[in-house]
């Protein structure tokens, strides 16, 4: 089972930070999960789309300049571009660290398509190390459609009628489910159409049991360290009827 630091080591160090992401690398996991806004034209890595609540700043983050977010700060830190956060985690990892980049606001696309080649030929990222997520899957068609390659995986935050069809829609290479909206048939659906399934966000060694029970590929995790302990562990218990 593989375990994404969720927006890096975010249990030990301010989420989406280059703290967060130096943290994941320390505890040793080789995948990492982080979010993206545009602001004038540059990916930067946040979470909300307010600044207020998670940072010094306020506001709507899209709207915001560059020279005032360079103020703001989230727990201490500096709120990192995208491009400082993957140039960072190549080096430190040696090229072996898995991101997976979810696009979140609003104009995400266009600077992302600029990036992604930037990221292959000067950072050294396989197109299977750049996992591109999203709750907006149009931008996943954007994005296939200009890069067939690229290794793109849409967000649910529900069970759809038809299950996994999206993956099929969409060729992608995973779908990411909310722990909360998870049952065996989209599991085994995405499974047969070649796909795979990650869990967000699983703290808790039981439910990550659980998931790994249900063939659960992978997990995003704020205790990375913890959540790799928990799914290494031998499953003795029988978790029917946990999540559905």
């Amino acid at each position: 089972m593989l375990v994404f630091a969720h927006r890096g080591a975010s249990g030990y160090a301010p989420e989406n930070t280059l703290a967060a992401m130096d943290k994941a690398l320390d505890l040793g996991v080789n995948a990492i999960e982080l979010d993206v806004h545009c602001v004038e034209g540059e990916l930067v890595v946040f979470h909300d789309r307010r600044l207020e609540g998670k940072s010094t700043g306020t506001g709507l983050i899209h709207l915001a300049t560059k020279a005032a977010l360079a103020q703001f700060t989230v727990g201490g830190q500096a709120i990192p571009t995208l491009w400082q956060v993957l140039e960072r985690v190549s080096i430190n990892s040696k090229g072996s660290c898995t991101i997976n980049i979810e696009l979140k606001g609003i104009g995400c696309v266009q600077p992302f398509i600029a990036l992604y080649p930037q990221a292959l030929e000067q950072l050294n990222f396989t197109p299977e190390q750049l996992l591109i997520s999203s709750f907006n899957h149009p931008y996943l068609a954007q994005i296939k459609q200009s890069f067939p390659h690229a290794v793109i995986a849409p967000l649910l935050a529900g069970i759809p009628l038809d299950l996994a069809t999206i993956m099929t829609t969409l060729n992608a290479y995973s779908i990411n489910l909310d722990v909360g909206f998870i049952n065996q048939a989209i599991v085994d659906d995405a499974h047969q159409r070649g796909g795979k399934v990650f869990v967000y966000t699983v703290d808790n060694p039981q439910d990550i049991q659980a998931l790994k029970a249900m063939g659960v590929d992978g997990i995003f995790s704020n205790y990375p360290d913890k959540a790799i302990a928990a799914a290494m562990m031998p499953i003795t218990t029988d978790y029917s009827g946990w999540f559905e």
